[in-house]
């Protein structure tokens, strides 16, 4: 039997308890309430959406991170409650998209005990919204592949990540991203080991995809009832993307000769969805062997060379489209070139013959092709991620600046507000 003097502190302790939990349920709903999306309404002076022509005196809906329409100011009827944000005087593009990039957490990107590293992964190291990431937003950059380095030759699988703030699995897009693989110049070794010069190179490249090929195989004919469960390999595991052609391979490459290998290895011989990155010096000579494939160019970070055939400077970019490449852009590979000026690399392609339309592509829609996430980011389209840049005019002209940056619907970057960071 219980005592009176407990019951009565029992009751009240109940009491007590009821009174704060009802307290909690009434905060929680009010909270849940105030966070509720209202949708945001952009007007802007001219809109290049990187899916059609520009559009003059246009809005640009956003709800829930999306953006959910984009037209002709006179066509969108701005809904009841939305904010209303007035750049009419400003242009709007899609967020900047960065194919090659090593900023986007801590540097340690290099493991140095073995040439082919495929069960390294930098998704663990990501640093959302770092020092770094916060200035490259400033550029107009909101999407980057960040990757690790070309220590060696097969450095691991990198990650496909927003540069706004948030918890690392909010701003990761797809990881595994890629792989990452580099082919002569950073990888090469003085001391006669296997592996040190571009035959030996190539040679343990091979022979660890095709040590993937074989694992992703034996479980595909498992999956299908046709063979026995292979032993899980930790080492071997992000393959299976690879192999399914599902992320691409972005490959350190340059020069003619090694960009030779590259296609023959990676994509005649592996099947394999393949991105050049860097591709300079004299590599744009093959670009007719990269049309016939298909093969995307991410070009740079230096987009001119001198041509001694001809004896003058020349576009790198410019070349690879005269060639037929399709799927073009540029790089920085930051921090080589400061992230925030990716959009100068496109800028240097222009001043070297590239069109300022194909440059505006090459930083936006055209990168997220060639990293397979154009469903998602790259250009101005209903249903999309609400990545958009304001900026005081055309983002190739350097005497302009951006003014404003949405990354999936969130002001993360407003110099009326804050400090001008670039």
């Amino acid at each position: 039997m219980i005592p009176n003097y407990l019951k009565k502190i029992l009751t009240a302790s109940l009491l007590c308890l009821a009174t704060v939990s009802l307290a909690v349920a009434d905060d929680s709903d009010g909270k849940d309430a105030d966070t509720e999306s209202t949708g945001v309404a952009v007007h802007v002076g001219k809109i290049f959406t990187c899916a059609g022509d520009p559009i003059a005196d246009g809005t640009i809906l956003i709800k829930d991170g999306k953006i959910e329409a984009v037209g002709p100011r006179k066509e969108i009827e701005v809904p009841e409650g939305y904010e209303v944000v007035d750049h009419s005087d400003q242009f709007a593009m899609p967020g900047l998209v960065e194919a090659h990039s090593h900023v986007g957490g801590s540097g340690d990107l290099n493991e140095m005990v073995y040439q082919t590293n495929p069960e390294l992964r930098n998704w663990d190291q990501i640093i959302p919204h770092n020092d770094q990431l916060k200035v490259a937003i400033a550029g107009g950059v909101t999407t980057i592949c960040y990757i690790p380095g070309s220590g060696t030759n097969m450095g691991g699988f990198g990650v496909l990540m927003k540069s706004g703030p948030g918890k690392p699995e909010d701003v990761i897009i797809r990881a595994p991203g890629v792989l990452k693989i580099a082919q002569a110049g950073n990888p090469e070794r003085r001391g006669g080991e296997t592996g040190s010069g571009r035959m030996g190179m190539n040679y343990v490249i091979r022979q660890q995809l095709l040590e993937g090929k074989y694992y992703v195989r034996q479980y595909d004919a498992f999956l299908k009832g046709k063979a026995k469960e292979p032993e899980f390999n930790l080492r071997l595991e992000n393959f299976k993307p690879l192999f399914h052609r599902e992320i691409p391979v972005v490959v350190h490459t340059q020069q003619y000769q090694v960009i030779q290998s590259t296609i023959r290895m990676l994509h005649d011989e592996m099947n394999l969805k393949v991105v050049i990155d860097h591709g300079t010096f004299d590599a744009y000579k093959i670009g007719d062997e990269l049309a016939k494939r298909d093969i995307p160019v991410m070009a740079g970070p230096r987009s001119f060379q001198l041509d001694r055939d001809r004896g003058q400077i020349v576009g790198v970019v410019n070349e690879y489209e005269k060639r037929g490449v399709k799927v073009l852009g540029v790089n920085t590979d930051a921090p080589v070139i400061p992230q925030e000026e990716l959009f100068f690399q496109a800028t240097m392609a222009v001043r070297f013959g590239w069109s300022e339309e194909r440059a505006i592509r090459g930083v936006t829609i055209e990168a997220a092709k060639a990293l397979m996430i154009d469903d998602r980011v790259g250009s101005l389209e209903p249903g999309k991620d609400a990545d958009i840049v304001i900026s005081t005019g055309s983002i190739l002209d350097p005497r302009n600046y951006v003014k404003q940056v949405f990354i999936d619907g969130k002001s993360v970057y407003d110099t009326s507000k804050d400090r001008r960071r670039f």
